[in-house]
């Protein structure tokens, strides 16, 4: 026997009710999950530990990058330590230059051609733009130089493309370490002289990395153009080998910045509450006398929201209180707070460790001593220097593929000095250059020492190492190496442009404008030979 219709269309619309609730729960609970993806992204490290059973760690997503990016940016811009942690790491890797040198003529030429470039100097090669690009790498952990390459000339122009528009590193699929291509995906806005800015257009393309020179190039992968002419260098740094992309290098920094941000800020509170009564009186026994007392004391100082009482004016500095009887008028001490603003010193440290710099580079001279004053504490050094190593090498990197392409191009000013040479390995053209045996293709780069050295010491050590200890020079360094060297101890900034004085490339003497310049060369000369004599006798 059947249920009734009204009692089955009603167990029918009850379980409906149900399944849709049901269903209505599992939506809402995937989008509460799918919000709190990115905070959990940003809090692995609170949980302290990684279940056993995972083998990896794995990357963060392309959405946290960005999201850990655009906080350490505004880190840098608005918290004043995140900021001077990463300024004092660009002063000392950039404050004092860099030495470029290459060893033959027409190498030099090029390379001095292509850091002359005003596009160049704009991107790298400038003072201004290498210290911005340190500041960027800090921030971003990423820097994609685009080098945009004129195949008849040879000429390379460097600039570059911002973190947030790379989408994806294609990689090998058997090498994860072996990037081939770049996804860039942009909003392009269009711009006409006449009617100012129109329309915008979403554009997705990719770029090859500039190592990766296949035998077959695709026009476009995934449907999407291919950029051969554009190779991209990545700079990582921050993260893991195996990582598609870098961390900046100031994540670790963030939350300990913001607990000292906001502990000074409760403290300042409390001094804040503090002063909010300046003296207290004791001894009034009545409401008569209080409302007496308040009478006789009321000034010109603003009362509650702000408005002024205009009743008896304040004392005047040094005047004297009169008091009856057992009446006492004392101010209100701050002195011996429950909280002093150094108990946040433990959260500075935490900052002052996440970028690895000492504690007396963050304000306090108080902790530090005349050896801290004058030099860098070991780590410090060596974190200073690894870091003008690794732009050493970025720089280094970038001149090889402009000399590579000044050989390849038909008019390339480095065309029948040397020889492009391919090897196939894995599908993947290798490219280097054999030079001719008249060719020394070696260049020198050079920073100035980290620390403020004693001149009378290195100069010292310069000439022992140039005379062995002996009165004439030993020919261990060349004259020329050996005045660069003196010229960089004594802290002369243009070392480029006094050795092309003293030491013409092609070994001739130039042709001076005026006696006066051309002694003055002579005579610096001279003094030079006088100072290795002299530290030589000693």
């Amino acid at each position: 026997m059947g249920l009734p219709q009204d009692l089955a269309r009603r167990v029918l619309a009850d379980e409906y009710r149900e399944l849709r609730d049901a269903k209505q729960q599992t939506q809402d609970n995937y989008e509460l999950l799918q919000e709190r993806i990115a905070e959990l992204e940003l809090a692995l490290e609170d949980t302290g530990w990684l279940r056993l059973g995972d083998t990896t760690l794995d990357q963060f997503s392309r959405e946290g990058l960005r999201t850990i990016t655009r906080l350490s940016r505004l880190f840098y811009l608005k918290n004043p330590l995140v900021q001077r942690g990463i300024n004092v790491q660009k002063y000392y890797v950039w404050a004092q230059g860099i030495s470029v040198q290459p060893a033959d003529e027409k190498i030099n030429e090029v390379i001095q051609a292509f850091i002359d470039d005003d596009k160049n100097q704009a991107e790298l090669t400038s003072h201004q733009a290498r210290m911005t690009k340190e500041v960027e790498l800090q921030t971003d952990g990423n820097l994609f130089f685009v080098l945009f390459t004129n195949p008849s000339t040879g000429q390379v122009k460097v600039r570059s493309i911002p973190f947030d528009q790379i989408d994806d590193v294609i990689c090998n699929p058997e090498d994860s370490k072996e990037p081939w291509y770049y996804k860039r995906s942009y909003t392009k806005q269009s711009f006409t002289d006449a009617y100012g800015s129109g329309g915008t257009q979403q554009i997705i393309e990719y770029y090859p990395d500039w190592k990766w020179n296949p035998g077959s190039k695709p026009s476009k992968v995934n449907q999407k153009e291919v950029h051969w002419d554009r190779p991209v260098y990545h700079v990582k740094v921050g993260g893991f080998s195996d990582w598609k992309f870098g961390v900046s290098e100031v994540y670790s920094a963030i939350d300990w910045a913001r607990a000292y941000k906001e502990f000074l800020e409760d403290w300042a509170s409390i001094v804040r509450a503090y002063r909010r009564f300046a003296f207290k009186m004791t001894g009034l026994g009545s409401k008569g006398e209080i409302a007496a007392a308040k009478g006789k004391l009321g000034s010109t100082y603003a009362e509650g929201g702000g408005v002024s009482a205009e009743t008896v004016p304040p004392p005047v500095t040094g005047s004297i209180a009169f008091l009856k009887g057992d009446r006492d008028l004392q101010p209100v001490r701050t002195a011996g707070a429950t909280v002093a603003a150094e108990d946040g010193r433990r959260l500075l440290l935490m900052v002052a460790a996440a970028v690895g710099l000492p504690e007396t580079f963050f304000g306090d001279v108080s902790v530090g001593t005349l050896a801290t004053a004058r030099s860098l504490d070991r780590p410090t050094e060596l974190q200073m220097t690894d870091r003008q190593t690794l732009w050493a090498d970025v720089h280094m990197n970038i001149f090889d593929y402009v000399l590579r392409q000044a050989v390849k191009a038909a008019s390339g000013p480095l065309r029948g000095k040397a020889r492009l040479v391919e090897e196939p390995q894995d599908g993947n053209m290798i490219q280097r250059l054999e030079w001719n045996e008249d060719v020394d293709s070696h260049i020198d780069i050079d920073f100035p020492p980290l620390i403020e050295a004693d001149v009378d010491k290195a100069v010292a050590a310069i000439v022992d190492a140039a005379t062995l200890r002996g009165a004439p020079q030993a020919g261990t360094i060349t004259p020329k190496d050996l005045t660069r060297m003196l010229l960089s101890a004594l802290g002369e900034p243009d070392l480029d442009e006094i050795l092309e004085l003293m030491y013409p490339q092609d070994g001739e003497e130039p042709e001076w404008e005026g006696e006066e310049i051309a002694d003055a060369i002579h005579g610096f000369r001279e003094a030079m030979e006088r100072l290795v004599e002299k530290y030589a006798n000693q």
